[in-house]
Formats: C-alpha cells, structure tokens, sequence
C-alpha cells in the first residue's frame, strides 16, 4: 500500500472519529503525515501481523495527534 493511500484511509477514519470537533479534525489533517513518520509507519505495514508491531504503532500513532497544549486526541484500547 502506498503512502497516499494509507495516509487518506487513516485520516478518514481519524476524521470521522473526532466528529463535530473541527479542532480534532484541522489537527488530523495538519499532522497525520509526521505522525507517521513519528511512529514508523512503513515498518507497521512490513509487518502487520505481528500484534506486537500493531500495538507499537497504533500507541505511538494515536499519541502523537495532540491539540494545541499536547494532549492527545486519541487513545488506544489494545
């Protein structure tokens, strides 16, 4: 999967997760593509079956959208 493709899929589902909150939703698109790279997104794609692997990159992910004092928009529940 290429990175475009990938990073739309994500924002998409970031973006409906944040509803009617424009905040969450102007910080997802304004850092969905360092976060990425923040969390190491081309390894979780290597490697996507190993729930190790997910954990490490969902936790990372998610932790890095933050509003504009550093808290994070999202959390995981692995």
């Amino acid at each position: 999967m290429e990175e475009f493709t990938f990073r739309k899929t994500l924002e998409y589902d970031l973006v409906k997760l944040c509803e009617d909150d424009q905040e969450c939703a102007a910080a997802v698109k304004a850092q969905i593509k360092g976060c990425m790279e923040i969390s190491e997104w081309r390894n979780f794609l290597s490697n996507q079956n190993d729930e190790i692997e997910l954990k490490r990159f969902t936790t990372e992910f998610y932790a890095c959208i933050v509003d504009s004092e550093g808290s994070p928009y999202f959390e995981t529940n692995l």
